[in-house]
């Protein structure tokens, strides 16, 4: 490999992006193994984000002539920062020792195999209770497979290639290395993942296709529960079902349960033949046993519900070990990686908010994630399934078309405009299912909608945040701190919901009384301002001066939202201005109901 003048970039770049390609192509068949055990997030999502996040993150190099070793050991940097999951940070470790070998450039079997070798050493030391069955078997026999046809092959890529048939062969083994695979007939999800990527890689250097299409978890789920009434029934024959011209079209090898698969197989054969009733009673008993088995792996116990991710930016942490003995008190599945000093931690624990607090007193946390584990798992078995297609989302509940497109323009993701009516708990599940997002922040402008939107993400796949906002100029405060932040996984931004002080004109619909006595009589225009009653008057312009007279301080913008009862009044801004000179205006349509003007002050 060598390094084009032409763009200044290495040609790894460009192998590097179609095999992260080829993954993302393939994430759903990933996802749809992870199901034993307890998937901490879509491993396929995660694999597939990890290195989604690398190349995104990557440095312009301006102009800078690099190697294509020095390309990997910068992509291997950001792999670890950007790393997703158990198996996105164990492929990130993997990565990097990879690239501490190849970062010399030399690209000869024998220098790849001590990649490869110093590659499984960083992912095999680098995760918590390291275990056969699972990824790290895979990356051990591929650098074992390499380096046994180096004495018959000098080209890597032809190394590669015949490595392939050999890891296939292992990976339908880890069933029988692990027993909790082997009792659900699953292979494990990130060997699975690794082997991909690795045809990916094969494909771009030998330029071959190779092919999906394997049944996703719930239809394995499905497939077990009709089996079972077959066998049960006792004139049942399986060539009259839909598993049957599964497998007679070629299609059972695309299970990926194999005993699922071998039941399959072994109901069709016998239930033709001529066995006595003694023989078919044992073998449907068998079968049933084996089924019952497989589909109480579908809802294991969760020790640890969450899993937990969290950046944390110290000068007071010595060690990967010293942070590692601060949190593994909270849980399992502990990995920490760390860069300078950044360290990211991984773990699964039922107390998310205490491991953050803990870690806080040490430095600053620059990204935090929590994946409810329990929901990803239902999520998983259901027939009505969600394949994410993102790892996050912002979800906001309003009730003007201005507002909703304003919410849209700094960053939302989806906005559901309500109008008068409050949103009922069925519509918000299926905005938030719509987003196929594996977590999402959901606020609302009313406190109102707070409880049908706790109910609605009880429900929903995704992981929902819930924001406990005030008003519509809360979700603008967090949605505008969320666009100025440069580190777009840091979520502080929720944070600042409370950064923009404001006040809401409106007009009194019967007499009330403010705080300090005074009477705002039926008709008047009185404006609220902390949830108190500042001042009032007939007209909406002296409401309007009185309140930036008490409230505006020392800052210098001042803005307006427009309510549909003030929609056609075009006067007070050009007079607010006048009387304000020293202030600057502007005015948006936000299209609210209660409220003729929330005016904001920054």
């Amino acid at each position: 490999m060598t390094a084009h003048a032409d763009n200044q970039m290495p040609e790894i770049k460009g192998i590097i992006e179609n095999v992260y390609k080829y993954l993302h192509r393939r994430k759903e068949y990933i996802n749809g193994l992870n199901v034993f055990p307890v998937p901490d997030g879509d491993t396929g999502l995660n694999m597939t984000l990890t290195m989604q996040g690398a190349l995104a993150n990557m440095p312009e190099y301006d102009g800078k002539i690099i190697s294509n070793g020095e390309y990997l050991r910068d992509f291997a940097g950001q792999m670890l920062m950007n790393s997703r999951g158990c198996s996105g940070v164990i492929l990130a470790l993997y990565c990097h020792g990879l690239s501490e070998v190849i970062v010399n450039g030399d690209f000869s079997p024998a220098n790849i195999h001590k990649a490869l070798e110093n590659g499984y050493q960083k992912a095999y030391q680098g995760t918590d209770n390291p275990r056969e069955g699972t990824i790290l078997t895979l990356m051990y026999a591929f650098k074992e497979k390499f380096g046994e046809l180096m004495a018959e092959e000098e080209d890597f890529a032809a190394i590669i290639r015949k490595c392939i048939p050999h890891l296939k062969s292992v990976l339908d083994k880890t069933p029988d290395m692990l027993p909790v695979l082997k009792q659900a007939g699953v292979v494990d999800s990130g060997g699975a993942g690794f082997l991909i990527i690795l045809e990916g890689l094969e494909r771009e250097i030998n330029f071959k296709q190779s092919n999906g299409g394997e049944v996703r978890a719930s239809t394995i789920l499905n497939a077990i529960k009709n089996i079972r009434k077959q066998i049960q029934s006792s004139t049942s024959n399986i060539k009259n079902n839909h598993l049957g011209g599964l497998h007679i079209n070629g299609g059972l090898e695309k299970i990926n349960n194999i005993k699922l698969r071998d039941i399959i197989s072994d109901f069709q054969h016998y239930s033709g033949n001529m066995l006595n009733q003694s023989k078919k009673k044992l073998l449907k008993e068998a079968w049933l046993n084996d089924l019952k088995e497989m589909e109480s792996t579908w809802d294991p116990h969760i020790q640890y519900r969450y899993c937990t991710e969290f950046v944390v930016k110290s000068d007071k942490i010595s060690s990967q070990e010293e942070i590692r003995q601060l949190v593994e008190g909270y849980g399992d599945s502990v990995i920490v990686l760390n860069s300078s000093d950044l360290y990211k931690v991984h773990i699964h624990t039922n107390k998310p908010d205490a491991v953050f607090t803990d870690v806080a007193k040490y430095g600053e946390l620059v990204f935090t994630k929590v994946d409810d584990m329990k929901k990803q798992h239902r999520n998983f078995i259901s027939h009505d399934t969600i394949e994410y297609e993102r790892e996050s989302s912002i979800f906001c509940i309003v009730s003007g078309l201005g507002f909703k497109k304003i919410l849209e323009e700094l960053g939302a993701d989806h906005v559901f405009c309500y109008g008068k009516k409050k949103p009922s708990v069925e519509q918000l599940v299926k905005a938030i299912n719509q987003l196929k997002a594996k977590n999402v922040i959901a606020a609302a402008d009313d406190q109102d909608i707070l409880m049908s939107l706790k109910y609605a993400a009880s429900l929903c796949k995704s992981n929902v945040q819930i924001v406990e906002s005030k008003s519509v100029i809360s979700l603008i405060s967090m949605l505008m701190a969320a666009s100025n932040d440069l580190n777009v996984n840091n979520m502080s931004f929720i944070s600042k919901l409370n950064d923009i002080r404001y006040c809401g004109i409106s007009r009194a619909v019967r007499e009330t009384k403010a705080a300090d006595g005074t009477i705002v009589k039926k008709g008047d225009f009185f404006t609220i301002y902390d949830h108190n009653i500042i001042c009032s008057g007939k007209h909406i312009k002296e409401v309007a001066v009185q309140s930036i007279e008490k409230l505006a301080q020392n800052e210098n913008l001042v803005t307006l939202y427009k309510g549909i009862p003030a929609k056609k009044d075009n006067s007070l801004l050009p007079e607010l201005r006048s009387l304000f000179p020293d202030k600057e205006f502007e005015e948006y349509y936000g299209g609210q109901y209660q409220y003729h003007y929330y005016i904001t002050f920054e």
